[in-house]
């Protein structure tokens, strides 16, 4: 094997690599953005659920009695 023929041979590997790692790095990402969308629609459910808690109840405008 020559010079050049090994230097190919290791680009080649390293692009292989590259191409292997990108792929699991994409994973990681579309399931990050998959819980960031089921996160982001708990929260919304969250606070729709405590607006309609606070909405019902009436909140006098009162100084506590420790003042």
């Amino acid at each position: 094997m020559s010079g050049s023929d090994a230097r190919l041979l290791i680009l080649e590997e390293k692009v292989a690599y590259q191409d292997k790692t990108i792929a699991e790095l994409n994973e990681v990402i579309v399931e990050l953005n998959r819980l960031a969308a089921d996160l982001t629609k708990r929260l919304a459910q969250v606070e729709r659920l405590v607006g309609g808690e606070l909405s019902r109840r009436e909140m006098p405008n009162e100084k506590p009695p420790h003042y």
